[in-house]
């Protein structure tokens, strides 16, 4: 990891710990709303690459009934690049979920399931709208997906990468 001085202004910006762990965050708590499974540990790494790209973003319908692979197979240009922002990602997402742990906003159990625990969190205040609140919205839609998408295995298949 680049140390914290030494990264470009943009990247120190929005690729935040507290940021990126937040879109993890509501991720994992939608999946977590609609499953009694554990959140497999390795699906974490999906989640940014999804989640922040601008154009897998803007073709996320939160209104849609569609699940995930039917959604994938009518937006195929999506899976192209993927595995190389995935690849990107995985150092950004470490960051973001050594973060959580600390704050005590996620928790990693013996078998390496994801859980977020109850906690007080403060409230997020002026990003009900734009991007952000874009960003925290399609998050979400993606952990509805991963809860009735089947296994870890599948997901990544589908995504057209391997764990």
């Amino acid at each position: 990891m680049i140390p914290w001085e030494k990264r470009p202004d943009e990247v120190a910006n929005l690729l935040n710990p507290a940021f990126c762990g937040e879109v993890i965050r509501r991720c994992i708590k939608e999946y977590q709303k609609r499953t009694e499974e554990t959140f497999e540990y390795s699906l974490l790494y999906l989640i940014l690459p999804i989640a922040l790209h601008r154009e897998t973003r803007d073709k996320i319908n939160p209104r849609s009934k569609n699940k995930m692979h039917t959604w994938l197979q009518e937006n195929q240009d999506l899976r192209i690049g993927f595995a190389n922002r995935a690849k990107q990602l995985v150092p950004i997402t470490r960051e973001a979920v050594q973060f959580l742990v600390c704050q005590n906003a996620l928790e990693i159990d013996s078998g390496g399931g994801v859980i977020i625990p109850s906690y007080r969190r403060k409230k997020i205040e002026g990003h009900n709208y734009g991007e952000i609140a874009d960003i925290f919205k399609k998050a979400e839609v993606v952990g509805k997906w991963f809860s009735n998408s089947g296994t870890t295995s599948t997901i990544y298949t589908m995504w057209g990468v391997k764990p």
